[in-house]
């Protein structure tokens, strides 16, 4: 049977069943990894795919991901819950949202800090939408998320071209892939048309105030321009970075049943 595994945001395989085992135990893939098969109507963790083969430690393991919180902890302080690797600290959050039917794995690495979620760059998001917490259906979207202090924009008071400058050679990356719903997905989609739109038709209306030497064609044109750009942003917009370090990544913009999925810290 030919399978088909998410690492690092990837979608990789066919592989067989043998071969999908065989990672799991190398430790290439985990529990939570996500996979697909043909006939399978939407992605499922390792674990839910393969019920018989959890991810339990070997003998020769000595330590561990916590499903829940992506923390690796010694063999000691985890236990198997449901086919999960869980640490004593996520034990309450996990066993809650198996008695409520919430989704229980695929989230391996992220937390939530009040209305922010926490993770690294490359981490795969459960196949929930960002915005709602309906399945996505193995849908993800990349986004490319950048962030720097906000104290260097005060270099605009000196020189826009010495900010941008600054800002290329500082500024922080993050790749994360979210998944969004049918309804999401074409909310986005429209709005970036009614952006595209509103951009052409400014940019008509300033062309045409220039021909015909008419000023307030011309704003006109610069506000509709500017209208469609917002629109745009607003409601276009999935996720966003209001921080990013070293190791981690803190986006804003999930929607409240999303964040709920999640362990607070």
């Amino acid at each position: 049977m030919a399978w088909h595994y998410d690492l690092g945001g990837q979608q990789l395989g066919p592989v067989s069943d043998l071969e999908l085992k065989e990672m799991l135990r190398s430790g290439k893939i985990k529990g939570d990894t996500l996979v697909w098969r043909e006939g399978m109507k939407e992605w499922k963790s390792f674990a839910v795919a393969f019920p018989d083969d959890p991810p339990i430690l070997s003998a020769t393991q000595t330590t561990g991901t916590c499903v829940e919180c992506g923390k690796t902890f010694s063999k000691e302080d985890l236990v198997v819950l449901n086919k999960n690797l869980v640490c004593a600290q996520c034990k309450p959050i996990f066993l809650q949202r198996m008695v409520e039917g919430a989704a229980v794995s695929g989230g391996a690495g992220i937390w939530r800090e009040g209305k922010k979620l926490v993770t690294r760059s490359e981490t795969p998001f459960p196949d929930r939408c960002v915005k709602c917490n309906q399945p996505a259906n193995g849908f993800r979207l990349k986004r490319v998320l950048y962030w720097q202090h906000p104290a260097y924009y005060l270099l605009l008071l000196v020189n826009v071209l010495i900010l941008l400058i600054v800002v290329l050679i500082v500024r922080k990356k993050a790749v994360l892939l979210v998944g969004l719903c049918e309804a999401h997905r074409q909310q986005r989609w429209m709005a970036i048309m009614a952006c595209l739109i509103g951009v052409f038709a400014g940019l008509a209306l300033i062309v045409g105030g220039v021909i015909y030497t008419s000023a307030w064609t011309m704003v006109g044109g610069i506000l509709v321009c500017l209208a469609g750009l917002i629109w745009g942003v607003v409601k276009g917009r999935t996720i966003a970075a209001s921080r990013i370090d070293k190791e981690n990544v803190w986006v804003s913009g999930a929607g409240s049943a999303f964040l709920c999925e999640f362990p607070e810290r």
